[in-house]
This record gives structure tokens, C-alpha cells and sequence, in this order.
């Protein structure tokens, strides 16, 4: 990666910023929103996060060697040299991507936005993208990856036991794993855009070339005011696109929109305002891409795809209706950036299991899938995805976070009453919340559990050895995370862990 530098007054100018105590006009090499990560020569930005207020640690970062902050607040800047900008988070991203030399311009960059399928959709294109010679980076909550390209040094990296990985990883963080990609010769980039990062501008300065809208259910709406905000939310990063074509000469690329989902077909006339190629797909008649039928079974599905009067009929691994969409998502995708049909078909068929995605971790007599479902919605999904192929009892394990939306515990309470046999309530990530004020509430639902246990691995063991031949186990709200949070600890947890232990 090319060192970029720039002078502090510079800085000012592209931050439309006001100088503050400048009496040397120094060059700045390097930039950190976390002030024990300060080296000599470096800004530090500041700004009020929704837990801490980061111009509290200024004087920390001068003693690590930082020579200017970035702020919004003037006041807690003391006799410190400073430049005063009016959003922080806007300003740091416009700041990774000039210290990293703006890498996304150099990659054919997908963003993934909605509220389920981001990962699943994420992995697949991911796949298919390296095995039609356009290899790849893939940034998501599985966490960031190139496969046999980028040392797992830190730089870019995998999820390591116990770390907390968010859906968008910080901005700093994304654009210097692209500009490490493009020194490897990667050409693509899958990235799952999160609603937060959209709203914090964590993406504000990554180049898209292809947005895919999933869908929109209720979900962050702690964080989001109502639906609507979480929806206005989705819509910044096609606008983002459309900002994005404009600068470019590119003709491929657009608008992914799934219109069987209401959000979905308004986003489409959102879209055609905007002057975007749209790609639409779903079961909708009118779909571009339309999913004709969907057959499965409990290991193995089959989809036929119909685009532009001819059919494609894919072999997959991935059972449940919403992998019908999110398969549809790629086909689209990979359409959108010039890619053959029938060659994106082919390679649809031999893709592996997404990580805590029905994700079969069972044997010959009990079949038992770890899912990261952790809605109602979700839960309803993946329950009635598995409930044809049963033969006895439908079993699902679960329990819901602490510190999130309430509405969430109820409405996978009765997802689990609705759709499954037998309900085992157990922990999931309580934080600081009372893990039986969680039972209680997920309990409004009047959902009637086999047994409740908080401590999941005792939990995961009991509902194995209480199964019969032929039941089927959902362990849900999990899924690839290897981490359990119980109060202020974080330790080693993994679902899949636990059921290979027994089985």
C-alpha cells in the first residue's frame, strides 16, 4: 500500500474543516479513531459514539504520538492543534479511504444490504466470483477473507475465537483490507452493508458498483426509531450508487432488488428515479430474473430460474424458501456485472455450506443444524424451511440477547410455538441483562418450552440425548459465532462445537 501523506491545511480543505491552534502547517502519515493506536505523525479523529465520547481520550492520543485531532467539539480540544469538522464519522470515512488510496475504485465492489440473507448472499457471490476468475475479498460478519491471497496477519483476517465481529466492519478497517487486496491482485469485493454502517457512514466512501437489497423485517429497531428509519437507512446506499456511477464510466453494474418484498418494490421506483440498471428477482411475474420453483429436500434443493424467455435450472445445497431469493440474488449480481448465464448457473451448483446458515451438523438418525436465525421472522423462516422434511419432532433451541429489542423475545417465542414440536429456552449472549428477565419475556408469547436451561452447552446435550430417531434440531440465534457473553465476560462458545462433542 502507497504511503499517502497530507499536509494538515490540506486535510482542512478536503474537509470543508476549520483550523484550530495551527501554528505549523505539518504533514500528517497516518490516521486512527483509537487513541492507543496514535504513532508519531498521525491525526486522531473524535467524535461522540452512542457509548463513549472519543474527544475524552485526546490527550492520550497526543501522548502516543498523534500531532492533530479531528473534532466536533471545539471545547475539549484545549491548546491542541485541531481541525473542527461538522460530523466525525463522515469524516474519518472520507479519511481511510484517502490514507489508503481510495482502493474500492480499483475493485468491482458488491454491497449487500437488507435485513436477513447478507451472509448467506455474501458467501455465495463470494464463491462464484473466485471460481469465474474474478477473485475476491469477502467482508461480512463471517469476518474478512481472501482466500490464498492475503497473509492472516492481522491486516486481514479471520475471525479469531472470542472476537466480536460486527456485520460492517469500521471504515478504517474496510479500506485498508481493500487496499491490501488490491496490492494481491484481488478484483472484488463482497461487502455486507449493515443499516448502522450505512448511518455512521462506516461505507460513505467505499465505490459500489453493485447494491443488493434482500429484504426489510422488523429488526435494530432499537437502534432505528421505526421501520421507516431503518428503510431510509437501506435506501443511502443506492443512492450512494447512482452518486458512485456518475464518477464512472463503467456500464455494468446496478440495482439488485428483491420484489417479492414490499420495501423491495418501493425501493424499485426508488431506483428508476435515481437512473439506475435495475435487476429485480422473485417469484413476482414480472420479475427480470424470476424464481419459476423451488424443490427440496432436507440436504439438497433444486431451483429453476427463468431470464429473458430461457430457463436455468440449478442444483444447490441450500434448503429453505429465502434461499430460492438469496440464490436469485447472485444470478442476478453476477448478470448485472456481464458474467454468462449458463457459466453462473454451472458454478451456482457446487458452492459449500455457509457457515451457521443450516449449517448440518447431525448424523444419520438425528439431523441437527445450527442457524443464525435470531428474529421471529427469521426463526419462522428456517422452522418451516426444515418442517416438510421431518419425519417426527421438530425441536428448536434458543434464546435472545441482552441489551437489544425486547419486541425480538415474544415474537421468537411464538415463531417456535408455531412451527416447531418440542422448545428448549436457553442462553444467548444475555450481556448485563437478567438471563431469566429474557426467559420471561420470550415466555409472552405463551410458548410452552420442553425444559428450560440456561447454560446452553447442558442445554444442546439434554435436547440430543432426549431426541429420537428421526426428530430434527434447530439450534438457532448462534450460528457461526464461537462466543458466548455473559455479563462483562466474553468466552469460547461454539453450537457446532458442542453438538460434535456428543455426536
Amino acid at each position: 500500500m502507497k504511503k499517502q501523506i497530507f499536509s494538515i491545511k490540506k486535510l482542512a480543505e478536503i474537509l470543508d474543516g476549520k483550523l484550530i491552534n495551527i501554528a505549523k502547517d505539518n504533514n500528517i502519515h497516518s490516521i486512527t479513531n483509537n487513541s492507543r493506536h496514535s504513532e508519531k505523525n498521525s491525526a486522531f479523529i473524535a467524535y461522540k459514539g452512542s457509548v463513549t465520547d472519543s474527544h475524552d481520550f485526546i490527550n492520550e492520543a497526543f501522548d502516543n504520538g498523534s500531532i492533530l485531532a479531528i473534532i466536533t467539539n471545539k471545547d475539549k480540544l484545549g491548546d491542541k492543534p485541531g481541525i473542527l469538522v461538522k460530523n466525525g464519522y463522515r469524516a474519518f470515512s472520507k479519511l481511510s479511504a484517502l490514507f489508503t488510496g481510495e482502493p474500492s475504485k480499483d475493485l468491482l465492489t458488491i454491497g449487500i444490504t437488507g435485513t436477513n440473507g447478507k451472509t448467506t448472499i455474501h458467501w455465495i457471490l463470494y464463491n462464484v466470483l473466485n471460481k469465474l476468475n474474478y477473485p475476491a475479498i469477502r467482508i461480512g460478519s463471517l469476518g474478512i477473507f481472501a482466500e490464498n491471497k492475503i497473509d492472516r496477519d492481522g491486516k486481514v483476517k479471520t475471525k479469531n475465537s472470542g472476537e466480536i465481529l460486527m456485520t460492517t466492519p469500521g471504515a478504517l478497517e474496510i479500506h485498508k483490507s481493500l487496499a491490501l487486496a488490491v496490492q494481491q491482485g484481488i478484483k472484488s469485493c463482497v461487502l455486507e452493508t449493515s443499516s448502522h454502517a450505512l448511518d455512521q457512514f462506516r461505507v460513505a466512501d467505499i465505490f459500489y458498483d453493485v447494491a443488493i437489497f434482500t429484504n426489510l423485517t422488523p429488526d435494530h429497531l432499537n437502534y432505528h426509531k421505526d421501520m421507516e428509519e431503518y428503510f431510509s437507512a437501506k435506501i443511502k446506499l443506492f443512492e450512494q450508487l447512482a452518486d458512485n456511477r456518475k464518477q464512472s464510466e463503467s456500464q455494468t453494474g446496478g440495482a439488485i432488488i428483491n420484489t417479492d418484498d414490499l420495501y423491495g418494490q418501493r425501493l424499485e421506483q426508488i431506483a428508476i428515479n435515481l437512473n439506475l440498471p435495475i435487476y429485480t428477482f422473485g417469484t413476482n411475474i414480472n420479475a427480470k430474473i424470476r424464481i419459476k420453483s423451488f424443490e427440496q429436500s432436507l440436504r439438497k434443493s433444486l431451483l429453476t430460474l427463468e431470464y429473458k424467455d430461457k430457463t436455468y435450472i440449478i442444483n444447490t445445497p441450500f434448503i429453505g424458501d429465502y434461499n430460492a431469493s438469496n440464490v436469485s440474488a447472485v444470478f442476478a449480481s453476477c448478470l448485472s456485472i456481464g458474467l454468462n448465464p449458463d457459466a453462473v448457473a454451472q458454478t451456482l451448483e457446487d458452492i459449500p455450506a455457509v457457515p451457521g446458515r443450516l449449517e448440518s451438523v447431525g448424523n444419520k438418525d438425528i439431523g441437527v443444524f445450527v442457524d443464525y436465525a435470531h428474529t421471529g421472522i427469521g426463526l419462522e423462516s428456517v422452522l418451516s424451511a426444515v418442517r416438510k422434511f421431518v419425519k417426527n419432532d421438530l425441536w428448536v433451541v434458543f434464546g435472545c440477547g441482552g441489551g437489544k429489542d425486547h419486541g425480538k423475545r415474544p415474537a421468537m417465542g411464538k415463531a417456535a410455538k408455531d412451527f416447531a414440536d418440542k422448545i428448549v429456552l436457553t442462553n444467548d449472549n444475555p450481556k448485563n441483562e437478567d438471563p431469566n428477565q429474557i426467559i420471561k419475556d420470550i415466555l409472552k408469547s405463551d410458548c410452552k418450552p420442553e425444559f428450560i436451561e440456561l447454560d446452553r452447552s447442558k442445554a444442546i446435550a439434554k435436547t440430543i440425548k432426549s431426541a429420537k430417531k428421526g426428530d430434527v434440531i434447530i439450534l438457532a440465534g448462534k450460528g457461526h459465532e464461537d462466543y458466548q457473553i455473559i455479563g462483562n465476560k466474553t468466552f469460547h462458545f461454539s453450537d457446532k462445537e458442542e453438538v460434535l462433542k456428543i455426536i
